[in-house]
């Protein structure tokens, strides 16, 4: 085995005795019943190369490390322990704040410490809820070491076949099972395996803990990170027939440039997927050696990303990405530091921009242009292809457009995933370095990206779990279109839109205390909106969720297309009347996921289905900048006026629940509403009274006439006179948020 796959897999096995010793399965400590774990997994596999890993568990704590030196092994496997041990030290900053262990222990959430997660496993099938959980028995301990055992059995030993099943199983094991842990044990072992690997290529070969301990001291390690601009100008500025599948195709294609960057930067620099802190939502992290090669290294890919980004999208799209030198004590001490150095220089290299384009104010010359009829991007005319829509219609388009057109038609049926090639043959999509192939079992490449699986499959290709949402409303084997979701509305004829992302993430992140807290913290996040919310649009999780605001029964495939989802935010069209229960639908799935520790805002909207997407995108920013503006963990429902202008959610469900659900229920208005949809607009007419001048209170005695008349004053009683209290404190009096139920019932009716 090779000397860096050694170290890479000695990294991600050194605590696998962690739940061994929780189970009770062997005595000793946690090293010496991971060791007796992996001689046992040697010999049930034969695969003799776990009888090496298993030293990496024995010998991993510095009360064990003297008795190293004494081993006759090669001195490679010595130099590669000495790095794992000073690599865990680095991982584990949160052992040196809390003392106290209970092997019972739960992982707390990383959202909420208060909170702890049973042993579930990584499925989408189970929404992973925080909650009291009294604490983990040996017996749940020994079903998911069966469990991983069995896993570990069927792959592969190489370091992409086993980081899944481990990311599977140990996703929500505590890393250390001290009071208020939030680290999962995944996460630990992946970024050991990370930074060993980085101080090795690094050329740290210590012979001793003292040498080990002194390579943690020198500036052997780089933090990168890189961070795309111009996403939303990138997605939204098509138009033109077939809308949704590009903006899906654009979405993918987006989250495909950045595998395709970051798998080279861990291709040219000697690294594993292990040193990928995260990648998501156009945003990645990755920790690498801080050597000359690599900066050099670095320097070149981030030139000919520019560059080949500048080639096709003409500054549309654009990624930021640098680097930060760090030792193993700054990471371990300094994280937040450390990135918030890196963070700076990022935001500066994303003002630069295309400083490494040659040319870039030069008018182009020559050759007639002609003007992509998708995206608008002005290329050499020779250079435009032709596109055939089913009806005849012929559209001269970019050679991207034109790709992207194939993929979004190959991408409803590419059940499997992609191959990443760096063999160009121009049949693919193409990325800064490479071509992206859906993979439908046959074809062959470097890398094999499986949609939604931790399960790896058997291929020499390099296996990368491609966790995308991808749920979309078909129709007639194609993705469904705006005005066939208009059609499937109830009332008015129209598609909804809701965009929404995590208030207050950038500070939430500025106070993880970890490299290892930052990346299940990250992962965490991520999964939410690429991996559950397909089960929440599906309805899995309606227990959990509750009863939020509803126009009809949730379908088992709702009219509804992601668009975009990942990272912490979020892009979803749809029927607009099931795009309004799905809003609430996240809002209550993201309320139980985090513990109540973080909050989310959301933009509502409702269009004609010709309006086009670029102006809905900009409707769509400016309503949810408006949410946070006015304090965030709001819901921007309707178009209106006054005071506020969003909803914190509670008001509005608290409103639903009083007067929504007594006007309206079982997809039509109630018996006592069915004949006075007059009363319901002169609700809003008075409401409009109120809002132009607050302090004429007519309002007041027109809505109690009008209510007494129809004898409904009990549904309208939230609504019903002056609160005094709300005038003192200067909010709003209850009639003020009444329009935000009505008109969204009225839309529903209408017809």
């Amino acid at each position: 085995m090779d000397i860096r796959d050694l170290i890479a897999l000695g990294g991600l096995l050194h605590d696998i005795g962690k739940p061994v010793q929780r189970g009770r399965l062997y005595n000793g400590d946690h090293s010496i019943q991971g060791y007796n774990f992996l001689l046992d997994l040697a010999e049930k596999t034969g695969v003799k190369e776990y009888e090496i890993l298993a030293l990496f568990s024995r010998f991993h704590h510095k009360k064990y490390m003297e008795e190293v030196g004494k081993l006759n092994i090669p001195d490679d496997i010595k130099i590669a322990l000495y790095l794992v041990y000073v690599a865990d030290n680095i991982s584990s900053k949160e052992r040196e704040e809390e003392k106290g262990y209970d092997i019972r222990r739960p992982l707390k959430s990383v959202f909420n410490r208060n909170l702890g997660y049973p042993l579930y496993e990584l499925n989408l099938g189970t929404l992973p809820i925080p909650g009291e959980v009294e604490g983990i028995t040996s017996e749940e301990y020994r079903k998911l070491v069966k469990a991983l055992e069995e896993g570990l059995k069927k792959v592969e030993l190489r370091v992409d076949k086993v980081m899944p099943i481990l990311e599977k199983h140990l996703t929500f094991v505590s890393s250390v099972t001290t009071e208020n842990n939030v680290i999962s044990l995944y996460d630990h072992l992946k970024m050991t395996s990370a930074i060993a690997l980085a101080l090795y290529n690094a050329g740290c070969r210590p012979g001793s803990v003292e040498e080990a301990e002194r390579c943690m001291r020198e500036r052997n390690l780089l933090l990168i990170e890189g961070d795309f601009s111009g996403i939303q100008n990138f997605i939204y500025s098509v138009g033109g027939k077939g809308t949704l599948k590009y903006l899906r195709a654009r979405s993918a294609y987006l989250e495909l440039i950045g595998w395709d960057i970051v798998l080279k930067i861990i291709e040219d620099l000697d690294l594993t997927l292990a040193n990928v802190v995260f990648n998501a939502g156009g945003h990645f992290m990755i920790i690498s050696q801080n050597t000359k090669e690599a900066r050099n290294k670095l320097e070149d890919i981030r030139r000919k990303v520019t560059e080949w980004l500048w080639r096709n999208f003409e500054g549309r799209l654009y990624i930021g990405i640098d680097w930060e030198e760090c030792t193993g004590e700054e990471l371990m001490e300094n994280f937040n530091k450390v990135r918030g150095r890196l963070k700076k220089k990022v935001t500066i290299r994303k003002l630069k921009r295309f400083e490494f384009v040659n040319n870039v104010f030069v008018v182009k010359s020559g050759a007639r242009l002609g003007e992509c009829q998708i995206c608008g991007v002005e290329v050499p005319e020779k250079e435009l292809k032709e596109l055939e829509f089913k009806d005849g219609e012929v559209a001269k388009v970019c050679k991207t457009c034109h790709a992207l057109w194939f993929l979004g038609e190959r991408l409803i049926k590419m059940e499997k995933g992609l191959v990443l090639t760096d063999k160009i043959t121009g049949e693919g999509i193409p990325g800064p370095f490479s071509e992206f192939l859906p993979y439908e079992g046959q074809l062959q490449g470097k890398y094999l990206l499986l949609k939604n699986t931790f399960n790896p499959p058997r291929t020499d290709m390099v296996f990368v779990p491609y966790v995308v949402a991808d749920y979309y409303r078909e129709k007639e084997g194609r993705v469904i279109n705006f005005n066939e979701l208009a059609e499937e509305s109830m009332g008015a004829k129209r598609i909804g839109v809701i965009k929404g992302d995590v208030d207050k993430l950038g500070e939430y992140f500025a106070n993880r205390r970890s490299i290892s807290e930052y990346s299940t913290a990250s992962r965490f996040m991520d999964y939410f909106f690429k991996f559950y919310l397909k089960g929440v649009i599906r309805g899995y999780y309606s227990d959990i969720i509750g009863e939020v605001p509803s126009l009809s029964e949730w379908k088992e495939n709702p009219n509804v297309v992601v668009v975009y989802a990942g990272g912490d935010d979020f892009f979803i069209v749809g029927s607009w009347n099931e795009i309004f229960e799905l809003a609430f639908r996240i809002r209550e799935a993201f309320r139980r996921y985090t513990g109540g520790g973080l909050t989310i805002s959301m933009a509502l909207g409702y269009f004609h289905p010709k309006t086009p997407i670029y102006r809905i995108a900009d409707v769509m920013t400016e309503r949810l900048e408006k949410a946070k503006d006015e304090g965030r963990d709001a819901i921007y429902v309707i178009e209106r006026t006054g005071w506020r202008i969003s909803y914190p959610w509670e008001i509005y469900m608290d409103f639903w629940r009083e007067i929504g659900r007594k006007v309206y229920s079982d997809d039509r208005l109630t018996e006592k509403f069915e004949d006075k949809k007059g009363l319901l607009h002169k609700v809003l007419e008075l409401r409009e009274l109120y809002v132009r001048d607050p302090r004429d209170v007519r309002w007041a005695y027109l809505l109690a006439y009008h209510l007494s008349r129809h004898e409904v004053e009990e549904v309208f009683r939230r609504i019903l006179g002056i609160d005094s209290k709300a005038l003192e404190e200067g909010k709003p009096q209850p009639i003020y948020w009444v329009d935000g139920i009505l008109k969204v019932i009225l839309m529903a009716v209408r017809g």
